[in-house]
C-alpha cells in the first residue's frame, strides 16, 4: 500500500461513537469516527452501515456522497473499502469484526473494548490470522498527546513506588445480569483504565512507535492472548482484590484489584459505581516525583530540597508544555494511515486489546469468587 494517495474507508455503526460524538461542542473535536476520517484528506469514507434505519438516515443527511446499508454483508458485496471500522456496540463485537475481517481490507479499526469476553476475543483473533487482516483497537489514550507525554516522563521520576488508577461513575461496576450486553464499567469503560495503565509502563526503544515489553498485568494475559515471548516479569496471576462492595441486587459497586511487578511494587486498579460524576485518573509516584494525569488535567513533579524543612527535599511541581490539543481521535486515524504507507506499526494493536479485556476478565473471576 506504500506510496497509495488515497484510502478508503467504510463505517459499520452509525450511532455515537460512529458519528452523534462528533457533534458535541464540549469535547476536542473529531470526537468520532466519522469526523476523524472525513478530517484526514488521505482516507476518503465512502461508505456507512447501521442496522437502525433512522440512525443511519440521520447519518446519511450528512454524508450525502456516500452509500448505506443496512446490513455489513450486503455493503461487502457491493464495496471493498481499504479500512474498515466496526463501532457497534460490545454485543455485536464479535460478528461485525468476524465479518469485517473475512471482507479482507487492508485493515480494520475496532472499537474497544475488543469484544463481551475472551473467548468472543480470541475467535477475532483467529479469525484476523486466518485472513491475514491486521487489527487496530481504538484504545484513545495511547494516541492523545498528553498520555504520550506522560510515558515519556515516567522515566524521569525514578524507580517506580506505586501506581494508581481510578474509575468513577455511576455505573455498576459489574452487573451480572448484563453479560451478554456488557453493560457495566468494568468492561465499558475499565478496559481504557487497564489499557492506559499498561500503556504508561511499557517500555519503548528509541524511535518505537509502540511498546516492545509488555507491562504484563498478569500471566493469564499473555498466555491467553498467545504471547510467547516474555521480555519482562508480568504482575502476579491473580490480582488481591479489596473494598468489594455491591448493592441489593448484587451489583458490584466499588472494587480494588492490586497487583506487584518487578519494576513497580504496588499497582492498584479501582473501579467505583456509586460516584455521582465521571472520573478517570491515574497516579504515578516513583523516587525522584510524581505524575498525575487524568480527564482534564496533569501534573508534574520533580525531587527539590525541601523549602519548608531544612535538611529535607519535597516534591516541587514542575511546569510543562501540556498539549493544548491532545488529537487522540485524529492521531488514531493518522497512525492507520502511517501504518498502510508502511511508515509506522500500530500503536493499539488486536494483541493489546486482548490482553486488556485478559485482565478485565480476571478482575470479574475473581469478583464472583468473592461475591
Amino acid at each position: 500500500m506504500s506510496g497509495k494517495s488515497l484510502y478508503t474507508a467504510a463505517l459499520v455503526g452509525c450511532g455515537r461513537i460512529g458519528y452523534s460524538l462528533g457533534l458535541d461542542s464540549k469535547r476536542e473535536q473529531p470526537a468520532s469516527h466519522t469526523r476523524a476520517i472525513n478530517e484526514n484528506p488521505r482516507i476518503k469514507l465512502v461508505a456507512g452501515c447501521d442496522t437502525d434505519a433512522q440512525t443511519l438516515c440521520t447519518w446519511h443527511k450528512a454524508n450525502p456522497s456516500v452509500s448505506v446499508y443496512r446490513d455489513s454483508l450486503d455493503m461487502y458485496s457491493n464495496v471493498h473499502p481499504d479500512i474498515v471500522v466496526v463501532a457497534v456496540n460490545e454485543r455485536s463485537h464479535e460478528k461485525e469484526a468476524i465479518e469485517a475481517v473475512v471482507s479482507r481490507p487492508s485493515l480494520v479499526i475496532l472499537e474497544k473494548p475488543v469484544a463481551l469476553n475472551m473467548a468472543e476475543a480470541l475467535k477475532i483473533r483467529d479469525m484476523a490470522q486466518r485472513n491475514a487482516v491486521p487489527v487496530m483497537v481504538n484504545h484513545e489514550r495511547r494516541f492523545s498527546r498528553d498520555y504520550v507525554l506522560a510515558r515519556k516522563l515516567v522515566g524521569e521520576i525514578g524507580e517506580l513506588d506505586s501506581v494508581h488508577g481510578i474509575l468513577s461513575s455511576g455505573m455498576a461496576v459489574y452487573n451480572p445480569n448484563e453479560e451478554e450486553s456488557g453493560a457495566y464499567s468494568l468492561l465499558h469503560d475499565g478496559t481504557h483504565l487497564v489499557d492506559a495503565v499498561q500503556f504508561l509502563l511499557g517500555e519503548m526503544r528509541p524511535g518505537d512507535a509502540a511498546p516492545q515489553k509488555k507491562s504484563g498485568l498478569m500471566k493469564r494475559a499473555l498466555r491467553l492472548s498467545g504471547e510467547k515471548d516474555v521480555t519482562c516479569r508480568p504482575m502476579l496471576e491473580n490480582p488481591v482484590l479489596t473494598g468489594l462492595l455491591a448493592d441489593e441486587k448484587n451489583c458490584v459497586r466499588h472494587v480494588s484489584a492490586h497487583y506487584s511487578l518487578e519494576a513497580c511494587p504496588d499497582v492498584t486498579l479501582t473501579f467505583s459505581g456509586r460516584s455521582r460524576y465521571f472520573g478517570f485518573e491515574i497516579d504515578i509516584r516513583g523516587t525522584e516525583g510524581r505524575i498525575c494525569i487524568g480527564n482534564g488535567f496533569f501534573k508534574f513533579y520533580r525531587r527539590r530540597e525541601s523549602l519548608l524543612y531544612s535538611g529535607f527535599h519535597s516534591l516541587s511541581r514542575e511546569k510543562i508544555q501540556i498539549p493544548e490539543r491532545t488529537g487522540y481521535f485524529s492521531n488514531m486515524v493518522q497512525n492507520a494511515v502511517d501504518f498502510l504507507d508502511g511508515k509506522s506499526p500500530l500503536v493499539s494493536s488486536l494483541r493489546t486489546g486482548i490482553e486488556d479485556l485478559a485482565v478485565v476478565e480476571e478482575i470479574k473471576e475473581k469478583i464472583k469468587q468473592k461475591n
